[in-house]
């Protein structure tokens, strides 16, 4: 179990990692994982020594595949020097990190393809990295062992497949549309071609593949691993085997799991997604009487260190308590959400949320990143969308950002404080959950706790100002807080922006409208602040910075994605704002318009119009909001803004 100090999960850190271990006995999955990690850098990089480390990892997938829980470490001198100064993040499979694969459904997959086979010749097991290359050398283990003639390799779109006269066997994550993988099987020579290996959340995903004559294994999520160990018999097996209960005292029992949550994965939860890990909301019989839980899957062996690390050493009156860890699961306190948090909650709610943020950073610290490391991507797409630039040029503007984010220590970035994860508890009390999703989530590079402070600006509808104020009386007599409140907004809000929620009942449209345009609100204001600092660096004049207002006339691409508050173009002033006639006019119009179609959610001074439906294309609603610039009593006041906006207050 980790403790202490969290190590970002780098290249370099496994490597390390495997060479101090050289010749000694290591846990077989962590072995494995970190052996796979690096052979798919050298394939990425294309540095020597990937063929050793593909014959390490097959051996190590061999040893795992036979049952074996501990593996002897491989002499350092096969791994790449190299790869001990590499500084870059591992690049997380979603299937392996937060959807609830695991290693052994690799394994179950190689067996449903050799059900289904009688002629099996030799084979070449191809993962299409990154996710599949985790599975693939575990699905050729299997193979092999059922006596048949296997290599194995990796791929990407693009690359070429050394096949000779091997049926090509394509291993993958679960897919989304199923797009790269017809693409590479239909380009795998021979008359053969390739046939795919999946999990799968639901068949139906990969029915355009077999549309397209490809040939597809599955393995539904109901067979994962992740999902079956979620059934009541199995949970309360693998918890008394494997649960390293909190409290002291006699272990709870398993009472039943509670009825409409059972397994998330079976049975879907309002809220969580098709594609989140599986989950159950459990009763236990304790020595203090009965009470709920929530049994929830993180990932075993590297990915999930940090979960677990969170799990045991966050001590806050805000997350949910955590009464038990195991190796593939973390048992928490069930949370009922009682109230939102409302449009403006209580100021000291925010003050709440501050302490929690400060507290888990120095609860959960992470080792700073190597000097000379890798510039995060995030700061390179927001320095040069700030200065007109290309990442060349933007580079001194990158890395004035980088010493801004660096005023406070790294920290476990908690999700980032996405904005619905806060809610009040049925006594009141600002709650958090989500806390140990994600805990290396692919897009935020940057392990520092002023994103999650800059992310309560949205969850709290509050402003930098008065964040920067709060960690001032905090943290007297440090610098000033709002230039890198502000770069940490912009570098969560270009993240959080394109990952917006876009399946919806009319709560979740409401709460989604509001996020995009706190979202926009905030981002525009940080720019503005941003590019005063960044204007010694960049030369010449400042460039306009867009209000947060923009026309409608200007296509977004679809509904609920805010517009980056660089990029575009400014909204033009058009003089005051309604007055109360208009306002009431407007008001009226708005109902009329958006009955059936949108829901229309009071924020401030704006009206925001969520879509009730799945968010759509801006050409098929081009036409029904120029009909509702017609209704109202000014077209001006219908804006753009993540979604429709009509000011009812001062225009800006």
């Amino acid at each position: 179990m980790t403790s202490g100090v969290i190590r970002p999960l780098t290249i370099a850190h496994l490597a390390r990692s495997l060479q101090a271990r050289a010749g000694q006995p290591m846990e077989a999955l962590r072995c494995y994982e970190s052996l796979a990690a690096l052979w798919i850098r050298c394939c990425d990089t294309a540095t020597p020594g990937a063929r050793a480390l593909r014959e390490m990892t097959l051996r190590a997938a061999r040893r795992l595949a036979a049952g074996e829980t501990a593996l002897i470490t491989p002499e350092f001198d096969r791994i790449p020097d190299r790869l001990t100064r590499d500084a870059s993040l591992v690049r997380l499979p979603a299937s392996l990190a937060v959807q609830g694969v695991e290693c052994p459904d690799a394994l179950t997959l190689a067996e449903a393809w050799l059900g289904a086979r009688r002629d099996a010749g030799p084979v070449l097991v191809a993962g299409v990295r990154t996710g599949g290359a985790y599975l693939a050398p575990l699905v050729a283990a299997r193979l092999e062992a059922a006596g048949l003639d296997v290599r194995v390799t990796s791929v990407r779109p693009g690359e070429d497949l050394d096949v000779r006269d091997r049926r090509v066997l394509l291993v993958d994550d679960p897919p989304l549309t199923g797009r790269t993988l017809l693409s590479l099987a239909q380009s795998v020579p021979g008359p053969a071609g390739g046939e795919v290996l999946v999990p799968v959340f639901d068949p139906a995903d990969v029915q355009g593949l077999r549309q397209e004559g490809i040939t597809v294994t599955v393995l539904p999520r109901e067979r994962w691993q992740s999902t079956r160990r979620l059934q009541p018999d199995a949970l309360s097996a693998y918890l008394d085997a494997h649960a390293d209960w909190q409290d002291a005292g006699p272990a709870p029992v398993v009472e039943g799991l509670v009825p409409g949550r059972e397994n998330s994965a079976l049975t879907p939860w309002p809220g969580v997604r098709r594609r989140s890990p599986a989950r159950a909301a459990v009763r236990l019989t304790t020595s203090g009487g009965l009470r709920h839980a929530v049994a929830g899957w993180v990932p075993p062996g590297i990915f999930g260190d940090t979960a677990r690390a969170a799990a045991t050493s966050v001590r806050s009156p805000v997350v949910p308590a955590t009464l038990a860890v195991a190796p593939a699961m973390v048992v928490s306190e069930g949370l009922a959400p009682a109230a939102p948090l409302g449009p403006q909650p209580a100021p000291g709610k925010l003050e709440e949320a501050v302490d929690y943020v400060l507290a888990r950073a120095r609860q959960l610290p992470v080792e700073s990143a190597v000097p000379g490391g890798p510039m995060p991507a995030v700061l390179q797409a927001v320095a040069g969308a700030l200065t007109g630039t290309d990442a060349a040029v933007a580079a001194p503007a990158s890395a004035r950002m980088l010493q801004l984010l660096s005023a406070l220590a790294p920290a476990l970035p908690d999700n980032r404080c996405e904005a619905e994860k806060w809610f009040l508890d049925d006594a009141g009390r600002l709650r958090k959950t989500g806390h140990l999703a994600h805990a290396y989530r692919r897009d935020n590079e940057l392990l520092t706790p002023l994103l999650d402070l800059a992310a309560l600006c949205v969850a709290f509808g509050s402003n930098l100002d008065t964040v920067a104020d709060r960690l001032a009386r905090r943290l007297p007599g440090s610098r000033p807080w709002y230039a890198p409140l502000a770069v940490a907004l912009l570098c969560y809000g270009t993240a959080r922006g394109a990952q917006l929620p876009r399946t919806y009942n009319p709560q979740r449209a409401a709460e989604t409208a509001v996020e995009a345009y706190r979202l926009q609100r905030g981002m525009s204001k940080a720019a503005e602040a941003v590019q005063r600092v960044l204007s010694d660096l960049v030369g010449g004049p400042e460039t306009a910075v867009p209000g947060v207002v923009h026309r409608w006339q200007e296509p977004p691409g679809a509904l609920v994605q805010p517009r980056l508050p660089f990029g575009g173009t400014a909204a033009r002033p058009i003089g005051p704002g309604p007055t109360g006639e208009e306002t009431q006019m407007a008001l009226k119009a708005v109902a009329r318009w958006a009955e059936g179609r949108a829901q229309a959610v009071r924020e401030g001074d704006v009206l925001l119009l969520a879509p009730l439906k799945a968010p759509s294309a801006w050409d098929r609603d081009r036409a029904a909001l120029e009909d509702l610039a017609r209704l109202l009593p000014r077209p001006g006041l219908l804006a753009w803004c993540g979604v429709p906006v009509v000011t009812l207050g001062e225009v800006s």
